[in-house]
């Protein structure tokens, strides 16, 4: 930098510029604002193929993006790294690429990086280092067509109806090919992504933090943070008293117990809501006192649900209408009958299955999800009192829970059933089909819901509707994999001197038209 004096008259003029509460003299001080946000954990991959978790979602899309992305609030799609779409056929979508943009590495992105982001260096086929968890997101995509350098062709197997709302949220993300194909392993790939987004990964630290840069060549508007330290604080008392001290600009995962201290404080403000995902509580069945689907509904019938948001959530989130979304339009089934809060029935069927007050257990973690430690000691408390004996298990991480180190027959546990589009092919089929998820813990399976797939996957809007409502009738009542609680929520603590709103996903969008500073 020069040492050499700037003159008066130019000194003046920028300080007239950043007073005057124009949005240019505002971004070019917001660009110098470094951002700490303390969050219970973090990812240990930035490849959503490598790990699909919430973690994950809440930072990805600052490092990397999609050809197109779905406005959840507006419920239509945008140009990204695609300027422009074309439906061929119900098989086949072509993109045309953006010219000149950049990769974090300096290279340029083309149609060549969407041949190995969705190819089978990536993606495509079962060798593939990201199809185990890929496909349930995109399985159908059959090829990968190269048509020039800034035009690419994609085509399903089967007629898709939704290929588009596929590649334009979450799972959808573009790589940088050479990159991609530099790095030495999939997972070293996962700790040094490369992307063509606002910020790059500068630093991941396994289990403590991870940090974002602003990317100077970025094609769209400029980062407005120099940079973003996602910080490990698992406890949330110490998150909500950084938060009002100023060492954390951004706090997450908080429930509304804490919104007054927050902003009573006169320091910090609410944001964010009901996101499109459920809390959902798995049973499994290999366990010896939940092999009765009876059983399995004594434990869905003992929860009040409303009791559970009213305590926690102070009325600030939903119930919603079985494993469904009300975005799910014509598909969403009004006249199928959730289970519900009965618990007489939940003695009687508990009985009726033989229940003798065998222990199960329910593991879950510290506040991985929004309230979860409070969640659990709910759920037993309700579970007891229908007399059902639950032990609480808290493990350190997931794996304990349905991981290498679990255990054959878990008995109860729960996790999160997010809803990337709006149709049940986005959530109960993505997550409850063969191989997918839930039947990859072998927690649960069931072959007439298997077989009502092929009625959902296909084009007739009668037919799919017919399997969905067979579906939720199997979920709730004929075979529960588990049950749905509530609305996920995600509340986030924000220092006044920041203005940024959580959305509708787990993605904390940090791009310039969501955050400036004061």
């Amino acid at each position: 930098m020069s040492s050499k004096r700037i003159p008066m008259v130019q000194a003046a003029a920028f300080a007239v510029a950043a007073l005057a509460g124009t949005a240019t003299g505002f971004s070019a001080l917001a660009a110098q604002r470094d951002m700490v946000l303390a969050v219970p954990a973090i990812t240990y991959t930035l490849d959503p193929m490598g790990w699909n978790s919430n973690v994950n979602e809440r930072v990805s899309n600052n490092v990397i993006e999609s050809l197109v992305e779905y406005d959840y609030e507006k419920n239509t799609f945008k140009p990204m790294l695609a300027t422009s779409w074309k439906i061929v056929d119900d098989r086949t979508i072509e993109f045309t690429l953006r010219q000149g943009v950049k990769c974090h590495n300096g290279e340029d992105f083309d149609a060549n990086d969407v041949a190995i982001s969705l190819g089978p260096k990536r993606f495509l086929g079962e060798g593939a280092p990201g199809w185990q968890t890929g496909r349930y997101f995109f399985g159908n995509i059959k090829t990968i067509e190269v048509i020039d350098k800034y035009n690419v062709r994609l085509r399903s197997d089967i007629p898709d109806p939704l290929m588009l709302n596929r590649l334009s949220t979450w799972m959808s993300q573009m790589v940088c090919g050479d990159a991609y194909l530099a790095a030495k392993s999939w997972e070293e790939w996962g700790r040094t992504v490369v992307g063509t987004g606002p910020y790059r990964l500068a630093e991941m630290k396994a289990r403590e933090s991870h940090k974002l840069v602003a990317f100077d060549g970025y094609w769209g508007k400029k980062a407005p943070a120099s940079s973003i330290t996602f910080k490990v604080v698992p406890e949330t008392a110490p998150r909500v008293a950084g938060l009002i001290t100023g060492e954390y600009d951004v706090i997450t995962e908080i429930v509304p117990d804490q919104f007054d201290t927050i902003e009573k404080s006169g320091k910090a403000t609410i944001s964010g809501g009901p996101v499109n995902n459920l809390r959902v509580i798995l049973y499994d069945k290999r366990h010896p006192s939940l092999a009765d689907p009876r059983m399995r509904q004594a434990l869905s019938y003992a929860i009040d649900r409303k009791l559970i948001a009213d305590t926690l959530f102070k009325g600030r989130i939903g119930i919603p209408h079985s494993l469904q979304m009300n975005t799910f339009d014509h598909m969403l089934i009004k006249e199928h009958k959730a289970i519900g809060y009965d618990p007489a029935k939940a003695r009687q069927l508990a009985a009726a299955a033989g229940y003798k007050g065998e222990e199960i257990a329910y593991r879950y973690r510290q506040d991985y999800y929004t309230g979860e430690v409070q969640t659990a000691q709910i759920l037993q408390a309700m579970w007891k009192a229908v007399g059902i004996n639950v032990k609480l298990e808290m493990k350190e991480s997931g794996d304990e829970i349905t991981g290498a180190k679990a255990l054959p027959g878990l008995g109860v546990f729960n996790i999160s059933n997010g809803a990337y589009w709006n149709d049940p092919l986005g959530q109960i089929w993505r997550l409850y089909q063969p191989g997918g998820l839930i039947q990859g813990y072998k927690t649960w399976w069931n072959a007439e819901f298997d077989a009502l797939g092929k009625d959902l996957l296909g084009t007739d809007k009668d037919k799919r509707r017919a399997a969905f409502a067979k579906m939720l009738e199997i979920y709730d009542y004929a075979d529960p994999p588990g049950t749905t609680l509530h609305n996920f929520p995600l509340f986030y603590g924000v220092k006044k001197s920041v203005k940024w709103k959580g959305g509708l996903t787990g993605f904390m969008d940090f791009r310039a038209d969501n955050l400036s500073f004061e």
